[in-house]
């Protein structure tokens, strides 16, 4: 598995990972609506905007998801991560995709601490942080604009000397 720069033959597996349900409600939102061709416009100009690293997740040749580095402050960052065809979540490849990309923020960027928050009920995402070393620094509350209800967001922090 690597992590690479996105290129414009990944966009339509991002798209069809931005329109997963399952995906969008571990984020507390709605799969997105908008047409490929306006998604297309939508990630090209993300993925060229410098204050924000972000990376294809590759394995055996293919794009199995996408890592960010984004919200750089206070010596740290925060990270955003999926695995986008649902039979190959749980296999290990967020666990290996964050390792990753701590080496990249800590031992690349410089920075003293990478960031983090998941969903209280998305407890791959919880298991990905405590593998990776990240401990849980708080938690609050999180109204969904998918449906309009309360969730429990938790927020892990992983510094360098950890």
């Amino acid at each position: 598995m690597i992590l690479r720069p996105p290129r414009e033959s990944d966009v339509e597996a991002a798209y069809s990972w931005d329109r997963d349900p399952e995906l969008a409600a571990w984020n507390g939102r709605a799969p997105i609506s908008i047409s490929l061709s306006a998604a297309r416009r939508d990630y090209l100009a993300r993925w060229e905007d410098k204050s924000v690293k972000t990376f294809i997740i590759e394995a055996a040749g293919d794009p199995i998801g996408m890592a960010t580095l984004y919200d750089f402050r206070r010596d740290g960052c925060e990270l955003g991560i999926k695995i986008g065809p649902g039979n190959l979540r749980g296999k290990g490849y967020a666990t290996e995709a964050v390792s990753l990309l701590l080496d990249y923020a800590f031992d690349t960027l410089g920075l003293e601490a990478v960031r983090g928050s998941t969903m209280a009920h998305n407890h791959r995402m919880q298991r990905v942080f405590e593998k990776n070393g990240f401990a849980q620094v708080g938690d609050g509350s999180l109204l969904s604009r998918y449906d309009n209800r309360r969730y429990t967001e938790l927020f892990y922090e992983r510094r360098r000397d950890a």
